[in-house]
Order: structure tokens, then sequence, then C-alpha cells
């Protein structure tokens, strides 16, 4: 790794406007300034630079690992490669992670998004690109399991959106940026993962990586699109957006705020240094083989509770302990108070919390680097060294060089649906001690599945839970009038609906949905219920599903629900419609079920 201060390179004025076809007349240069004092980080590797290779597409540019790599590559080989930055500029993503570059010739910023064939075709045919590096992708797991479609869109059709661009753009090197996470989980007592090894994907993210590289392969099969896969384990260092956790802990601790863990905190991760991946890519460049595929990886596999330790180390707020050394962590009996340990654990008890863990967690992702290493790669930086510099990073610019990040570090920052919002603080509730399986019910955490419940579709408003109380007994006398008038045979029936944790709705409107290929099948709830589903209850195509009870069946109403929902729920063809109708009683037990299009006699 090699960096050097603002001061030590040239004077950049004045700011660039991109090359975007939706975006001709503002800069998004203009605005914070921070950069002019941040160090300017690179790799430490050159190579002596391929002939067919001139013109450089790095897709996610201004995210976190793109940008080392795009910073490399233009003050690296300034009369080699000319490099484009392709970037959407979504929420974490920063133009301050390129703006040194600015004014460099061979550098230029391109405002796109890989969904968009267009702006990706322009791009590629604009700058004669013959080599693309795919970044960018939506790649926080917490985010996933909140959005997963949005993983699904951006990580799957935009990887095949710019597999199809540039199999007809002639594209001579196509590096394909991946995960370790598509390995799945690996258990303690099993060897490191070969790039020959299963893909076995536990989580929404990891899952729509393996998706993408799927296309990929395919890509090199069926038009000999001449590609490289590279997945790579964590990797940290200064321009990470701080929702991962060795920026989001610093920032934290910064603020005077403790930090929260998932679960009991025993996950571990390999972590590898942002210069030490740069020098990776590049190596990959220079030396890889087409229709490879390398593991990243490093030995620097540790904790979330230890590392939780070594920042608070770095922080100067517990002593620092050696790298071979075991932090204290028996919550079973405690030092004295008084004693130099007694004290350390006790500020770690103060600024280290839990929280319930996410819906799965893998325990540690291991993969087998020799492969790459017999290219001439070694990772140079220490795992001391590099959080050394990390968290000095961040304790000087982390809270400028974004905007507002106070939503991003919460527990569970997980946005709902298309990003109407983040899930309040207090959903999350934290403790003093870690949270196991087995503590969840007596510690009164909430579980990760009733969490997700509420971000699934739109937020209610606390103004929306108050009408839907006041206005309660209102709408009950005026859905029993609208199943006295319906009803068959004039019986005195008494309305019930199923219970919206039973219900599966769809959290938008049926065009959308049918569109998309994401049509969600189950019961349609009505908007009187404060829930929006999209609909408008006007339209009398989506009414609500309406269940009534004779007066015979009243004793056994609860069991007679319960039986007809599970009987709909799990009925996985009867749904592929919005439903609608009723469900009629004869002789005391549910006879008939009837929606648009379908009748089914119970």
């Amino acid at each position: 790794m090699t960096f050097a201060t603002q001061e030590s390179t040239s004077p950049y004025n004045g700011a660039v406007t991109p090359i975007s076809p939706s975006s001709q007349q503002e800069s998004p240069f203009e605005g914070n300034e921070i950069w002019r004092d941040a160090p300017v980080f690179t790799g430490t590797t050159k190579f002596d630079p391929l002939p067919d290779v001139k013109n450089i597409m790095v897709t996610g540019g201004a995210g976190f690992i793109a940008c080392w790599v795009v910073r490399h590559l233009v003050l690296t080989y300034p009369e080699a490669y000319n490099v484009v930055s392709f970037d959407k500029l979504d929420y974490c993503a920063s133009l301050n992670n390129t703006r040194v570059l600015e004014h460099e010739p061979n550098f230029s910023f391109y405002r796109g998004d890989i969904t968009n064939p267009s702006e990706v075709m322009d791009c590629l045919e604009r700058y004669n690109i013959d080599t693309i590096f795919h970044f960018a992708a939506q790649s926080h797991v917490d985010l996933s399991f909140g959005n997963p479609f949005g993983f699904t869109h951006t990580n799957v059709y935009g990887t095949h959106v710019l597999l199809e661009s540039a199999r007809k753009a002639g594209i001579k090197r196509f590096i394909h940026v991946s995960t370790d996470e598509v390995y799945g989980e690996v258990k303690d007592d099993e060897d490191d993962l070969l790039e020959t090894s299963i893909l076995a994907p536990t989580n929404p993210y990891a899952a729509s990586k393996a998706a993408a590289e799927m296309l990929v392969n395919s890509y090199k099969k069926s038009f000999k699109l001449p590609v490289i896969i590279v997945r790579s384990n964590n990797v940290y260092g200064p321009h990470q957006y701080p929702e991962k956790i060795i920026p989001k802990f610093t920032c934290l601790l910064a603020r005077g705020e403790p930090v929260v863990l998932h679960g009991d905190g025993s996950p571990t991760r390999r972590y590898l240094f942002a210069g030490d991946a740069a020098d990776a890519f590049d190596t990959i460049l220079h030396r890889g083989q087409l229709g490879e595929i390398y593991n990243v990886g490093s030995y620097d596999e540790i904790s979330n509770l230890s590392l939780c330790h070594k920042l608070l180390a770095e922080m100067e707020i517990i002593p620092s302990r050696p790298p071979s050394s075991s932090p204290p962590c028996n919550y079973t009996t405690s030092p004295p108070s008084s004693s130099p340990l007694g004290a350390e654990q006790e500020e770690i008890h103060r600024w280290v919390k839990y929280t319930h863990d996410r819906p799965f967690n893998d325990h540690r992702y291991a993969v087998d680097g020799t492969k790459l290493r017999k290219l001439g790669w070694e990772p140079k930086t220490t795992f001391e060294e590099g959080l050394r510099i990390t968290v000095d990073w961040y304790r000087r610019f982390g809270e400028r060089w974004w905007d507002d990040i106070t939503n991003v570090l919460r527990p569970f920052p997980i946005t709902a649906g298309g990003g109407d919002g983040v899930l309040d603080q207090e959903v999350a509730e934290v403790c003093d001690k870690p949270v196991t399986l087995e503590s969840r019910e007596n510690t009164g955490v909430r579980k990760s599945s009733d969490i997700l419940k509420e971000a699934s579709g739109s937020f209610r408003s606390r103004h929306q839970q108050y009408q839907h109380q006041h206005h309660h007994k209102h709408r009950t006398r005026k859905y029993h009038h609208h199943t006295r008038e319906t009803s068959r045979d004039n019986t005195d029936y008494y309305s019930s609906r199923i219970p919206r944790s039973c219900a599966l709705a769809s959290p938008r409107p049926r065009e959308l949905a049918s569109s998309t290929g994401l049509v969600s099948p189950g019961i349609t709830l009505d908007e009187d219920d404060g829930f929006d589903d999209g609909f408008d209850d006007e339209d009398s195509t989506y009414n609500q599903l309406t269940i009534v009870y004779d007066d015979e069946a009243r004793s056994r109403k609860k069991r007679k629900l319960l039986t007809v929902v599970d009987d709909i729920t799990n009925d996985s063809h009867s749904f592929n419609k919005k439903a609608r109708g009723n469900i009629t009683q004869e002789g005391g037990r549910c006879a008939e079920l009837s929606w648009t299009g379908l009748t089914r006699t119970l």
C-alpha cells in the first residue's frame, strides 16, 4: 500500500462534469471538499502493461473496493490505461473516493446504472472499452433480508445487462467480482475451500452473487466471452461506507456510543486490507488466465467479539494486547473491579452491547488462495497495521466523507422495499449479555422474523396506528353490515378477516408486480386496515377476503379460522390471482371458498 497527502500530488481546482445522458447540467463533483485533506491510497504492484488492454471500465467505481482499483490503475499506469469509473452514485458511493483523479488525463467518470442497457452500451461505445472490472453490486447482507428483490435486480439482472452489452461490444476481458459468501458456511474443522468447491449460499445477497456467477459462466460457454471470476473474503480499509462492522463500530466509538453485536459475537471472518485487494485485482488483470476463477483470501481470521476488543484498544479505551493474546470474555465469573483485568472487563461491558442475530448468520467463511498466490500475489499489510490506518482515517474523515450516517449506524439498518425507510431504532433492542437462541425468550429481545415482518411492504406510521385503533368499532360495524347484505341464505353471519400475521400480502400494485415478474401470492389486505398494499378499496376487483361463520359454528370459530387459513396459505396453486370472496358455512363447517375465477369446495 502506498499513499501520499493531497499536497504531494497536483493541486486540483475546479470540477469536471461527467459524461452521462441523464446528467449533463450538474456536476456531482461539486460540494464536499473534505477530500483535499485526505491521504491518497493505492496498491503497491506494478506490471508491464498489456498490449491488448487500453480502455478499462470499472463498474461501481465510486464505491469502496472499486475506488481503490480505480486510483491504483489511474496513478500507476498513467501512460498505458484509460480508466472509466461507471457508477450510479447509490447511497454507499461517494465521488470523494475518486475526486483526487478528476484532472488526470486518463480518468473519466460516467454516471450510469448497470441495469440500464442504453447507458451501459453508450459508455462502452463512447470510450471504446475493451476491459471490464465488474464491481457494482448491492453488498450488505443485513439489507438483503429486508429488500431481497433489490439485490436480485441489481446483482443478477444488472450483471446480465452488462454481460449482454459486453458480448455485443466485443469486450476482450470481463473480470467479474464475486464473494467468498457464495460457498456458504464453512465449519471450524473443515478445510479452506478451493475454487472448485460447490456453491451453497445461505442469504439473499450471497444467492444473488451466485446467480450472477451462473450467468457469467453461461456467457463464457455459450458466447465464448473471455471472463475471469474473483471471489474475495471481507475487505476493509479507508473509503468503506460505514454499514460494515469495522467502519461502523469505529464511527460509533468516535461518537462516544457503544457498539452492538449480533447474537453472541462468535462468528468469525477473514479480513483483507483494501490495498492488498487492489494488488490482487492488478495481479489478476495482468497475470490471470481467461476462463479461470481466483480466490482472494487472507489468514487474518477474527471473531466479531475479538474485533470489538481490538477496536476498543485502537481507540485507547482499553489497553492494547499482543495479537496472540485472548481478550477477557468470561461472563460466568468476573475479576474484582479493582484489578486491571476487572476494570478492563467493565469497560468492555460498557462499550459492547448485544442484540438478536440475523435470520441466519454464517459462522465463518474460509477460502484457499493458493491459486492466486502462485501468480505472485501476497498480502503485505498485517491486520494490526491495516486496522490502525483504518481507524485513524475514520476518526478524521468518517463523519464528513458521506452525508448524515446516523441511520446507518443502527444495529439493523434494514430498508423497506424500494427504500421507503429504515426500521426505528427501538425495534432492535439491546442487552448487556450475548444473545443466544436459548436466551431470546427470556431477554425479551425481539426475533428477526418479527422485525422482517414489519419491514415488508410499507411501514405504518404511529398516526396510522392511532387511526387504526380509533376507528376499529366503526369499521367492524361496516364489515358486519356488508356480510349480512351479501350472505346468500340471510343468516346473521359474523365476519372475521384472516389475521395479518397469517396473510401474505403483495407490497406493490399488481401491474407493477406483473411487469417485473415479482407477483406475490397471498391475500390482499385493504387500505382501511392501515397497511398500504397498493390497491384501491373502491376497486371491486380487489375486494378483501371475508370469512363468515353461522351461529352453529361460532363456538369453534378460532379453530375453524386457523384451519381455513392453514388450508389457504399451504395451497400453492390457488393464489396466482389476488384473492377475494367468501368462505361460507353449511352444517357447522366451512363449505366453500370462492374468489375471482375460482371456486374451491372445502
